[in-house]
């Protein structure tokens, strides 16, 4: 007799950031493997008091509640399970270097807040990286586990690219100092004009004047369908993020058999597992990074061997069917 299909509750603030990312493809992944998901968006304003959804009524028939730690306490209901996925860990110690003196504050005061009575609340807490996870052991214990975000690794996939007369690179992500975007105007200095660096607004913004310079080709924001071909149209992806609890750019770049090149922040690290899938150098470093991409630019070899070990990685590792089996055997568990 076959385990009966589950109705899970996906209850989401629309922050454009890749919390939106993970809460759609779970729910694609839950319904390709014969569940009931049901995403429910809410205004990102609930940022600011979350409490106020406490009184929103779950979906009939609901077996079990799946949310965010910003949020997950206020849909905490009776007689079902919770599960909170931390997707940025506002509690880690070096988040702190990169806050200014507001958002400290509001982070301190107000979201820390939030993610302990959340943690608190939830029957299971799950961070999508190790990283993540390590300042959040010592108070969960065995409530927390490590589940890594997936992705389609049909849908994002290589395919042959045309020639270029310049080496391509490109930078996904909103426009601000936390992923890195005023990094680029100083690097493509560096590179020079053989180089050309491709900038793809996030989910949340579009680029301000204040970062056009020489080198810096802006391009026009794409529908997330269309992504793997923005990928295919480049020799390099960048992974300029300072602080980084997984790194969704770098995994997808890896999955359409793009090298990538950037920052050993934990969370790209962990994604990108060193020298053998991509090259990464001390958060900051332009030198290095530079000459990465000088290296990467003149070697096919390095190019070939970066693009089919990062292929590999993202297919044993971080496909969405490993990610959706790992939460479905967690809500199981739960629910039974």
């Amino acid at each position: 007799m076959s385990a009966r299909a589950l109705t899970i509750w996906l209850p989401a603030l629309r922050t454009g950031s890749g919390a939106d990312v993970f809460a759609l493809r779970l729910a694609e992944g839950l319904e390709k493997a014969g569940h009931r998901p049901v995403v429910q968006w809410f205004d990102r304003r609930f940022e600011l008091c979350p409490s106020l959804l406490k009184t929103v009524r779950p979906p009939p028939r609901t077996d079990l509640v799946h949310t965010g730690s910003w949020q997950g306490f206020a849909f905490k209901r009776r007689g079902l399970p919770l599960v909170v996925t931390e997707h940025h860990c506002s509690i880690h110690p070096l988040l702190r270097r990169y806050h200014s003196t507001p958002q400290a504050l509001y982070h301190r005061y107000c979201v820390q807040r939030w993610n302990r009575l959340s943690y608190r609340m939830a029957d299971s807490v799950v961070a999508v990286s190790h990283f993540a996870a390590q300042p959040l052991r010592p108070m969960l214990g065995e409530r927390l586990q490590v589940i890594h975000n997936g992705i389609d690794t049909t849908r994002f996939s290589p395919a042959p690219r045309a020639p270029s007369s310049r080496f391509r690179l490109l930078f996904v992500g909103n426009p601000s100092c936390w992923k890195g975007a005023d990094l680029l105007a100083p690097l493509a200095a560096r590179l020079g004009e053989r180089f050309e660096v491709c900038c793809l607004s996030g989910l949340r913004s579009n680029w301000p004047k204040r970062f056009d310079a020489k080198g810096l080709t802006f391009l026009p924001r794409v529908a997330p369908v269309d992504m793997p071909e923005v990928y295919r149209s480049v020799d390099a992806v960048l992974a300029l993020t300072r602080f980084e609890t997984f790194g969704y750019v770098a995994l997808e770049a890896m999955a359409c058999g793009v090298p990538v090149v950037g920052f050993d922040s934990a969370g790209t690290a962990e994604v990108c597992a060193g020298p053998a899938s991509a090259l990464l150098g001390p958060v900051e470093d332009l030198e290095v990074l530079a000459g990465h991409i000088r290296e990467l630019s003149m070697d096919v070899g390095l190019a070939r061997r970066l693009s089919e070990n990062g292929r590999t990685r993202a297919e044993e590792l971080f496909s969405i069917d490993r990610c959706v089996g790992a939460y479905v055997m967690l809500y199981r568990r739960l629910v039974t």
